[in-house]
């Protein structure tokens, strides 16, 4: 995973110096705006992919910091009449630690609602591309070509999949390795078809291609959004065939 990029949060925010709720709070917060104005672009990554890593850190830490709270409770101090159970004595915390648990417990569902919104804009911006195979498919569908369409205009991709397993949805454009190849015209006369002959003359280690075409019917920024959803789609349909 990279490090967040030069508008994202960093990785040890939680820890850099500066140890005050409401600095923490002001850091998150803007970043979470940025994130925000990113997705209002139609632009999922990596701000999806950080969101994700920041929200599972922090769940983490949380559950750490739960863990040794319950391994430092003291001994009995008293007895709980209405509840009808002991009370014991609470572990003593530092007040940096106070701060940091402070942090964690507010950021964890600020991070989740812009991740849930995030994948809310990743379902909507996957139903405006239609992707249908180019011919026949052959038996063997982990490597093959991609042609990404806007407009007229659709790249291409040599793509491979290494290794296909479920993984959550949130990690399956991962496996999906690319190559970017050329870039052609489509048009009645340079058809899909054309375009994957093209290819099988120019690349004769693959006599029938897996080939697939992807259509977006709506402006989608392509290193951002559409590339990263292409994948996905790819990962799930070889994910079902395979089954």
């Amino acid at each position: 995973m990279t490090t967040a990029a030069e508008h994202g949060l960093e990785q040890d925010w939680l820890l850099a110096p500066g140890f005050d709720l409401e600095l923490k709070q002001y850091v998150l917060l803007g970043y979470l705006q940025r994130v925000h104005a990113r997705f209002s672009e139609r632009k999922l990554y990596p701000h999806l992919d950080e969101l994700w890593v920041h929200a599972e850190r922090l769940a983490q830490l949380q559950e750490h910091f739960r863990s040794t709270n319950e391994a430092l409770i003291g001994g009995v101090i008293g007895v709980d009449l209405e509840r009808a159970e002991l009370v014991r004595a609470k572990a003593q915390e530092s007040e940096l630690l106070k701060v940091v648990r402070d942090v964690i417990d507010f950021a964890i569902p600020e991070l989740m609602l812009r991740l849930e919104e995030g994948r809310e804009l990743r379902r909507s911006l996957s139903s405006h591309i239609q992707f249908s195979p180019v011919g026949l498919l052959p038996i063997h569908t982990h490597e093959g070509y991609l042609l990404l369409r806007q407009g007229r205009e659709a790249r291409v991709y040599e793509y491979r999949v290494p290794l296909l397993h479920g993984s959550a949805l949130d990690l399956q454009y991962h496996s999906v390795r690319t190559r970017y190849l050329d870039s052609y015209q489509v048009s009645l006369a340079n058809t899909y078809e054309h375009i994957k002959s093209d290819l099988v003359r120019r690349a004769h280690q693959l006599p029938n291609p897996a080939t697939f075409v992807f259509e977006a019917d709506i402006g989608l920024p392509h290193i951002e959004t559409f590339m990263p959803l292409v994948k996905q789609l790819v990962h799930q349909e070889l994910w079902r065939s395979s089954r």
